[in-house]
């Protein structure tokens, strides 16, 4: 009876420290809004246990708005409101729909392997290889 009682003791320690090794991961969110409460920004990162993030997203309501000319969609497009985690249609990426100019518009350069694209009144920071969304500005065209 002993030797059974050490035995699960020693089994639970083990699933005990595994179970510590495999939370790696930390999810922060930090939501601010402007002192006159027309803009909120949302920003959500994850970091491995050495402090290399995992993921970023970022989720800003505009308040500026840029007439940049009408949006054109493409053949049989389907409006929807994307979210930060969604892929955009690989028809929405292509070149006519990047915003190369981000400068004009106060968006920051995009890192590498990653795109602004516009779609509609808003604006997306986009993964080049799959068309994921990690930042959007809804709202900044007219």
């Amino acid at each position: 009876m002993k030797h059974l009682l050490i035995t699960s003791a020693a089994l639970a320690l083990l699933m005990g420290t595994s179970a510590a090794f495999a939370q790696t991961n930390e999810t922060t969110t930090t939501t601010t809004q402007s002192p006159d409460s027309t803009t909120q920004t949302t920003v959500t990162k994850s970091q491995d246990a050495n402090g290399n993030y995992t993921q970023y997203r970022k989720m800003v309501t505009s308040t500026r708005h840029y007439d940049a000319g009408a949006w054109m969609a493409p053949a049989d497009y389907q409006p929807r409101h994307f979210v930060l985690g969604d892929r955009l249609p690989a028809d929405l990426l292509a070149n006519n729909y990047y915003v190369s100019n981000y400068g004009n518009y106060d968006l920051a350069s995009p890192p590498e392997g990653t795109v602004w694209v516009r779609v509609g009144s808003d604006v997306f920071l986009v993964r080049s290889d799959n068309g994921e969304i990690i930042q959007a500005d809804y709202g900044m065209f007219n």
